[in-house]
């Protein structure tokens, strides 16, 4: 049941991360290219820490079968 959870939310938190992402771009940086690639590379790193908390989460063994 995990697993299952474990793909709806990546999924609900991917999709509100990348329109977070987006607007804030849209937001702050509307017509400078550089600052969009570099912003884009700093934001796509940034997603790594989070995922990797969720992922050892996701993959961590049950309680009654340690």
């Amino acid at each position: 049941m995990r697993k299952l959870f474990g793909y709806f939310l990546g999924l609900i938190g991917l999709i509100i991360y990348i329109l977070l992402v987006s607007r804030l771009i849209d937001a702050y940086f509307p017509k400078h290219v550089i600052l969009e690639i570099v912003y884009y590379a700093v934001a796509g790193i940034g997603w790594i820490f989070p995922a990797m908390w969720f992922i050892r989460w996701w993959y961590r063994p049950k309680e009654d079968q340690k």
